[in-house]
């Protein structure tokens, strides 16, 4: 029984350690690094204190405090994954919104990374739905950022056939919270019927974020490109996540 524990815990080692690999070759992926390479850390060192535990009392302890540990590990995931995922809907409301916050993400030299891209796309397509909305592009200038992302988001919307006068800006905050903080005092939305625009990995997290200020919390998801992308978006969202609710700053 130990010689097949410690087979299981090595074997997925190897794998976390493999995906850990694969995730360094491309730079907007490389979350997936930390994330798998911890849990290669974790599962190898399982597997060594498994091996060890007859030869002193404190492996024994510290195997199975390990294997509580990994369990407590996959709970979380899939909760936090079921909420996440059960967030990726459109809110009918958002149709009828005076102001619709649309969230920062990186960019590039020249460009909006392919995920920002997407967040703008859709608040064109919603805008062209509803056209008494104002979008507010939220972001600032973050490390290896040539200009605050909120004024490369207004360019590209103005390069796009956005009118000027559909657009504000916030360009001093530098995560989502203080998107939302921002936008609302800057622009006093608790007066006026509010939205969110972001990927929808990280809608669900938007709109709790969005209730805690006092807004509305009506949300658009914008599809994000790439099955990789998206699936190591995933993992660095249940840890923005899990951040906040055991921080008590979540619900």
């Amino acid at each position: 029984m130990k010689r097949h524990e410690i087979k299981f815990w090595f074997i997925l080692s190897c794998v976390f350690l493999l995906l850990a690999f694969g995730c360094l070759f491309w730079e907007p992926i490389r979350f997936g690094s930390l994330f798998f390479g911890a849990l290669f850390i974790g599962c190898a060192g399982e597997a060594l204190v498994i091996k060890m535990q007859n030869k002193h009392k404190i492996f024994k302890i510290t195997a199975i405090i390990g294997r509580i540990i990994f369990i407590l590990f996959l709970i979380s995931f899939i909760s936090i994954q079921y909420i996440i995922i059960s967030g990726e809907h459109t809110d009918d409301e958002v149709y009828n919104a005076d102001r619709v916050l649309v969230l920062g993400s990186r960019i590039y030299d020249n460009r909006p990374s392919a995920a920002l891209q997407s967040r703008l796309d859709t608040a064109i397509e919603l805008l062209n739905e509803n056209q008494d909305a104002v979008l507010i592009v939220c972001g600032g200038q973050g490390n290896n950022e040539i200009m605050p992302e909120a004024h490369m988001m207004k360019d590209y919307l103005l390069q796009n056939g956005v009118s000027e006068d559909k657009i504000l800006v916030e360009d001093k905050s530098k995560n989502t919270i203080e998107n939302i903080k921002n936008a609302k005092e800057l622009y006093n939305l608790e007066n006026y019927k509010t939205a969110v625009i972001t990927n929808e990995f990280h809608l669900a997290r938007a709109r709790q974020l969005m209730k805690q200020a006092g807004l509305d919390a009506y949300g658009m998801p914008a599809p994000t490109p790439y099955i990789l992308l998206k699936s190591v978006s995933h993992l660095r969202e249940y840890c923005s996540t899990l951040g906040l609710i055991l921080t008590n700053r979540y619900f």
